[in-house]
């Protein structure tokens, strides 16, 4: 039986401890947070949506880049502080928005959300984890003839690699969604994703450390990993503050923090933090609900009914670490549900918001990394992007396969830290 220890608790890592235990291994989980899924797994936009494997660099970005220093609507947005740090990862993401690296990186995310979203439906099967989730697909609309347009570029795409992706007119987005009716009239198409799933990251990972704790799995809150110890060319344990815990793997699934760790074991991973926000709201019980997450392409953010709660995420800024609320972000997602659901979204619903942001970890190429480390006994399973929920479970069983030496069900090359 092998010593692991998870670097971070958020799905990404709670999914690779319960893998871990699923085999026979001992795990230790470090957090510097208080609890499980404190981080950007605690209020994101709920979706499981392999029909949004495509990273945000989509071909033309760069055509975009004024509007998103002086716009504060844009959908995504870059603040001048934090310029000086995108100077290397910068051009990278330009260049990675290029046709072909576009599709590449797609293609990579959709195989494994697809594979994810299997392994997601068998954590839930073998442990009755109960975290509102819902099966029922996710309609992308769209308010514009050139974005429809655009839009059925990608769905041709993954249409051709499995994903069922039907295109409805005005009506047939209603009749899918009928919380829709008071704005059919602006809506120019929408495509129904059946196989997308929905559920609360945050319940999930609360659900994910009580049984990992029941499994014998040990936790390490309130923690810092300070320094990964090495000798001899491998990894021996991880020195936090007053204390070194001894391992013989380490994994690190920090999400933003992950490249600093991994510099240390002779990775350069070209993550950047990228800020997201949310608010979550509680309607009228009378109220209807909407069946489904909705995502309006114009504003590039997701409503999402999670029990009876529904949730408004999106928007994408780069800000480097800061975490503070921009207003007027958090104003636009407000404007969103009052122009997608004027019906819901009255006085009194709109004064139950509660504002969150998280930072995302951005790898340049749009791909996560997912392997073995330079140093013998070090691993990453980080860089997910807007992808972590939808990719966590799939991440962990291929990474536990290739600590095992099992032939993973899919290639992890397009994933390798080393790439």
């Amino acid at each position: 039986m092998t010593d692991n220890l998870v670097i971070g608790c958020g799905v990404v890592g709670l999914t690779t401890a319960l893998e871990l235990l699923r085999r026979g291994e001992r795990v230790t989980l470090v957090d510097s947070a208080d609890h499980a899924g404190l981080g950007t797994s605690f209020a994101n936009g709920g979706l499981l949506t392999p029909s949004m494997s495509d990273p945000w660099n989509a071909p033309g970005v760069h055509r975009h880049l004024l509007e998103y220093l002086v716009s504060s609507s844009a959908p995504l947005k870059i603040r001048l502080g934090a310029l000086p740090s995108l100077i290397r990862w910068g051009p990278q993401f330009l260049l990675n928005s290029r046709a072909a690296p576009h599709r590449t990186a797609t293609l990579a995310n959709l195989e494994l959300a697809t594979y994810s979203l299997a392994e997601m439906q068998d954590i839930r099967t073998r442990h009755g984890f109960a975290f509102d989730a819902s099966d029922d697909g996710a309609l992308k609309f769209f308010r514009t003839g050139a974005a429809f347009d655009a839009a059925l570029a990608i769905t041709d795409l993954i249409r051709q690699h499995g994903i069922d992706a039907r295109t409805l007119d005005p009506a047939g987005a209603v009749a899918v969604e009928p919380c829709l009716a008071p704005v059919q009239d602006a809506i120019v198409g929408a495509i129904h994703y059946p196989g997308d799933a929905s559920g609360d990251a945050h319940l999930f990972c609360r659900a994910a450390a009580r049984t990992i704790a029941d499994l014998g799995g040990r936790f390490r809150y309130g923690e810092t990993v300070e320094r990964i110890e090495v000798r001899g060319g491998r990894v021996i344990g991880a020195r936090l503050v007053n204390e070194i815990i001894a391992t013989d793997r380490i994994i690190v699934a920090a999400g933003v923090a992950s490249p600093a760790l991994a510099a240390k074991l002779g990775l350069r991973l070209a993550i950047k933090p990228v800020k997201g926000y949310s608010m979550t709201y509680t309607p009228d019980p009378a109220a209807p609900m909407p069946r489904l997450p909705v995502i309006d392409d114009g504003y590039h953010a997701a409503i999402t009914p999670l029990g009876p709660r529904l949730r408004v995420a999106g928007t994408a800024e780069f800000a480097g670490d800061d975490l503070e609320l921009d207003p007027k972000r958090v104003d636009n997602l407000g404007q969103l549900v009052k122009a997608t659901y004027p019906a819901i979204a009255d006085d009194a619903t709109l004064a139950t918001g509660k504002p969150w942001a998280g930072l995302r970890p951005v790898a340049a190429d749009g791909r996560p990394y997912i392997g073995p480390g330079r140093v013998r006994g070090s691993w990453v399973n980080c860089g997910h992007g807007h992808l972590g929920w939808t990719l966590a479970a799939g991440s962990a069983r291929l990474l536990v396969d290739l600590m095992s030496g099992v032939k993973p069900d899919l290639d992890p090359s397009p994933y390798s830290p080393c790439r």
